[in-house]
């Protein structure tokens, strides 16, 4: 069977946490705090690139999402039908690190909020600063919790300051995404499932991460992920 993108996604979330938390057990011990906040910066670090194909692949991603939203206009169904279609192309290995073929998560996703289409919203601009400002502290902190790379209260506020960006932008995001009544003309379940889940993840993993830079900040050291 072909790589997917779904095949894709989910194995660079496997191999790369699992990996995290493999050698973090291997050189301390099992941590529950450590593991999820792999998942969490792995996640992120590959939203990240994603976010720099919305920056760098606008042009594209402005003109297929307005096509799309001309084809499922008022059709749930045909929006769903859209998304399934998206996670079963094929993905092989000399698509993996193109721009342009991951833009297509943002003309997908413009079906449930058009800010991602265009360049003047809030939306667009947060998650395009959010890829270029938060990939490395995420690799950081994905490597860093293991490997101590730095002084405990440096990473700890490195990671702090990330985090904190992470949570207020999703914060904000959610906000205007109801106040400019984005939802609007969407079912509960579309709105629950492809904007509150999928953004969901950016309150736990930053709240988490928050507390855990402040251990570090507090404590000293990387006491709080063994």
């Amino acid at each position: 069977m072909p790589l997917v993108v779904a095949h894709v996604i989910v194995g660079y979330l496997v191999a790369t946490t699992g990996a995290a938390v493999y050698y973090h057990t291997q050189a301390h011990a099992f941590s529950g705090v450590q593991a999820f906040l792999a998942f969490f910066c792995s996640l992120n670090a590959l939203i990240c690139f994603w976010e720099l194909a919305l920056a760098y692949r606008v042009g594209v991603i402005q003109k297929l999402a307005r096509e799309l939203r001309e084809r499922t206009r008022d059709s749930q169904a045909d929006r769903f039908r859209v998304v399934g279609r998206f996670f079963l192309l094929p993905c092989p290995p000399s698509k993996w690190f193109s721009l342009t073929y991951w833009s297509r998560v943002w003309w997908t996703y413009a079906l449930y909020d058009p800010s991602y289409a265009d360049r003047s919203t809030f939306g667009f601009w947060i998650d395009v600063s959010n890829g270029h400002v938060t990939l490395v502290p995420s690799l950081l902190c994905l490597v860093g919790m293991t490997f101590e790379l730095l002084d405990a209260r440096t990473f700890g506020v490195i990671n702090l300051l990330a985090f904190y960006q992470e949570l207020v932008g999703t914060v904000i995001y959610f906000c205007t995404y109801f106040a400019n009544g984005r939802h609007e003309g969407k079912t509960p379940l579309e709105v629950g499932v492809f904007v509150g889940c999928t953004n969901g993840l950016w309150f736990a993993g930053p709240l988490v991460g928050v507390w855990a830079s402040l251990q570090c900040v507090y404590a000293g050291d990387y006491a709080v992920f063994r």
